[in-house]
């Protein structure tokens, strides 16, 4: 394995990482948001929708099913930087 082949292994594992991390991240935000919803927060509720869809589209479309579950009443908006 030559150095290139290892660093696009460590690339490619360290992508995985990330993603893994923000999925992770958007279990938690819909976890926390459910809670909200719960006990009638609706201002966090609110604020958490955004969230989890900032982070829903930073993971990207190839993960829409896997997060199929994490669904808010928030339309898709663009939250990229400028």
């Amino acid at each position: 394995m030559g150095v290139t082949s290892i660093a696009k292994a460590n690339t490619d594992q360290g992508a995985e990482d990330s993603l893994n991390e923000l999925i992770a991240l958007a279990r938690m935000i819909a976890y926390a948001r459910q809670v909200a919803d719960d006990v009638k927060l609706q201002f966090a509720t609110n604020c958490l929708d955004l969230a989890l869809e900032a982070v829903k589209q930073e993971v990207g479309e190839g993960f829409t099913r896997e997060l199929a579950e994490l669904s808010s009443p928030v339309p898709q908006v663009s939250v990229s930087c400028h």
